[in-house]
């Protein structure tokens, strides 16, 4: 038998004014939510396309989901679409170049957030 939901109270909502410990309360007691940073170095984005680009991410499964990409710094004319989980520890980021030139994003450290859905 499943143990009852913590019910919030004002304090619990009230004491971060980030909301990270509104993060940290829903994955106690609600999901397993997960971040993590990965530098990534991306390859050129062609002109007018948007991309596909896989990197090695160890210990995240398949069937895991991918809620959010957070780039760290604006790229003129690039922007992160979405984010999945292609095959186990293999994340797959759709890039999108709106530019009639060639775009090479910089290295830059991404910030991950993901339910894991797979318990192994």
């Amino acid at each position: 038998m499943r143990k009852p939901l913590y019910q919030l109270t004002e304090e619990d909502i009230q004491a971060s004014v980030s909301g990270r410990q509104w993060l940290d309360l829903v994955q106690k007691y609600v999901i397993d939510i997960n971040d993590f940073e990965l530098t990534i170095d991306p390859a050129s984005v062609a002109a007018n396309t948007t991309v596909e680009q896989t990197f090695t991410v160890e210990g995240i499964k398949a069937l895991d989901s991918i809620i959010s990409v957070e780039k760290p710094s604006l790229t003129a004319g690039l922007g992160v679409l979405q984010g999945r989980m292609s095959a186990d520890d293999t994340l797959a980021i759709q890039f999108i170049n709106t530019t009639a030139s060639p775009i090479d994003p910089p290295s830059e450290t991404y910030l991950i957030t993901y339910i894991k859905n797979t318990r192994i």
